[in-house]
């Protein structure tokens, strides 16, 4: 390889020359620019890169800081620390909605509702010594509030120590969640009305197999009814067939009566409008006698029953008549579920604080899926169109509702179908007491022979309890309505009237005003009506009737009444 000549050799060394005086004036300017850089002379660089010359601002440390300070989505405040705003960036000044200038200088005070002040000097004392977050609403400029998180730290700016708060605004995730609970409301909301929705269909099957039920319970004990009518029309007096209808239409209408009575008590109870007439009662003769009142009906069926009261009296402070009730409907309900050679226990024991009436049989049993519901109304067992063990689903509703008046408890348990069932009653015991025990009841005969006006616009009714009535001796006459009510007691002075309420034209409450008005005071009045409820009887005993009862009577109920 030639050598280079000593020209070439020149100029590649002036190119050299040129080359390093340029990377030194070069390194000059850099060094110029750092330092410029370093006393926060230069306000801003530009750098030459691929993308062509890009320009960045400086000026200085505190510069860069409100840029970063500047850039930030939350809001950022130096406070003196007396609270006094030092800086604020644009962020912080819109979420308040005033000028920068105005806030500087003022009092972060000044821009917290009054009742969150107390909150923010405690943040404020607490980032003294260390960070701290709290959510503290701000003032908004038409007076509303604006939720924010404020965090606060202390810092050291030029030896002095300044707080600082970032305010991060709530407002989206306030819209946010608000949308969220609303939207979980509504699915709620809507949940309730499909529950609603359901229990209104159940409700309304309900009543249509409830309805279905009544028409069935009802209709049969009219057809034997019917069906005896019409025997005893063709059949010797006095003669077995006579007997048998006679019988019929006793053990009909009394099954009637059962329906019609257990359909207004639940009503009664469901509207709080039962008052008990307690009184302090000796559980064994309740028990006893109920027991007796319905052994003929379970027996009937082919089943054994047995009784078992303790030696001792079992003192409880109740309405007799309603517990009686409640334990004759446990064993009607245990009566239907049994057949020949299953049995009925009824049992009677004082237990620390509560007498506890036990009634268990051996029948049908109950599914665990109807044990839970079986007091409530109207709820039974699937049952085939014969029905034969009959009810409308009101006996344990009755037990429950007379059982919870009394201050006690009622429950059930079973062991599934074909194995029994067992109803248990508790009743609170009285506190012993030092009054005398009741006297035994004792039979009072009333007088006979009695003058009795019967006033009904039925007239089988009338004629019927009539009729009734002049067997047992009384003489009777029978009144329509209420002008000829009027008029015979004008004529015939009777010692008792037995008067309808729900009378054509004249009602039976203004027939006993008008008797009462024109001095018929020693004549006894008894109203005899359907109408028989709590309110019913207020208004016969304000409009002067002695008594009140309920259709269909008894016609010996009625003689007791007799004075």
């Amino acid at each position: 390889m030639a050598r280079p000549s000593e020209s070439e050799l020149r100029v590649e060394n002036d190119e050299l020359r040129a080359e390093n005086e340029e990377l030194r004036l070069r390194l000059e300017e850099a060094e110029q620019a750092l330092e410029a850089i370093r006393t926060g002379q230069v306000e801003s660089l530009v750098i030459d890169g691929p993308g062509g010359p890009r320009i960045f601002s400086l000026e200085g440390a505190t510069h860069s800081y409100r840029v970063l300070v500047e850039s930030m989505n939350e809001g950022a405040v130096t406070l003196t620390e007396d609270g006094v705003v030092l800086y604020c960036n644009g962020r912080f000044a819109g979420m308040l909605g005033q000028p920068l200038q105005k806030l500087m200088g003022s009092s972060v005070r000044e821009h917290v509702p009054e009742r969150f002040r107390a909150a923010l000097d405690d943040l404020l004392d607490r980032a003294r010594a260390s960070g701290v977050r709290q959510e503290i609403p701000l003032c908004a400029c038409d007076g509303g509030e604006i939720p924010v998180y404020l965090s606060a730290s202390a810092i050291v700016d030029a030896g002095k120590r300044v707080l600082c708060l970032v305010a991060t605004d709530l407002r989206e995730q306030k819209r946010t969640e608000a949308i969220a609970a609303a939207e979980q409301a509504a699915r709620e909301s809507e949940e309730r009305l499909r529950l609603t929705l359901e229990e209104l269909r159940e409700s309304d099957r309900r009543k249509d197999e409830f309805l279905r039920m009544l028409s069935h319970e009802l209709r049969n004990p009219l057809a034997p009814i019917r069906n005896s009518t019409h025997l005893l029309r063709y059949a010797d007096p006095g003669s077995e067939q006579a007997r048998r209808a006679q019988g019929v239409i006793e053990r009909q209408t009394q099954h009637l009566t059962r329906l019609v009575d257990d359909l207004l008590d639940v009503t009664r109870i469901a509207s709080g409008k039962i008052d008990l007439r307690r009184e302090r009662v000796d559980l064994r003769e309740v028990v006893r006698r109920t027991a007796e009142d319905f052994r003929s009906v379970i027996e009937g069926r082919g089943a054994t029953f047995a009784v078992d009261v303790p030696d001792g009296k079992v003192w409880a402070d109740v309405d007799e008549t309603r517990v009686g009730q409640a334990i004759g409907n446990l064993l009607h309900n245990a009566a239907k579920f049994t057949r020949g050679g299953e049995s009925v226990t009824l049992s009677l024991e004082a237990a620390g604080t509560d007498a506890r009436v036990r009634v268990r049989d051996t029948g049908a049993g109950i599914d665990a899926a109807l044990l839970p519901h079986v007091f409530d109304p109207f709820v039974q067992g699937e049952r085939t169109l014969a029905r034969t063990a009959g009810g409308l689903g009101l006996g344990l509703a009755l037990v429950k509702g007379i059982v919870q008046l009394h201050g006690g408890q009622v429950s059930a348990r079973s062991e599934g179908i074909g194995r029994g069932a067992e109803f248990l009653v508790s009743l609170p015991l009285t506190v012993p007491s030092s009054r005398k025990d009741r006297p035994a009841e004792t039979t009072t005969r009333h007088p006979s022979g009695r003058r009795v006006l019967v006033v009904d616009d039925n007239v089988d009714a009338a004629e019927s309890l009539a009729e009734t009535l002049k067997l047992s001796g009384h003489e009777v006459e029978v009144a329509f309505d209420g002008p000829a009510a009027i008029d015979k007691v004008r004529l015939h002075r009777p010692d008792v009237v037995l008067c309808d309420i729900g009378l054509p034209g004249m009602s039976g409450y203004e027939v006993a005003r008008t008797l009462r008005a024109s001095g018929a005071n020693t004549m006894q009045l008894i109203a005899v009506s359907g109408y028989a409820q709590p309110g019913d009887v207020k208004k016969s005993i304000d409009a002067g009737f002695d008594a009140h009862v309920a259709k269909p009577c008894d016609p010996q109920q009625i003689e007791r009444l007799f004075t």
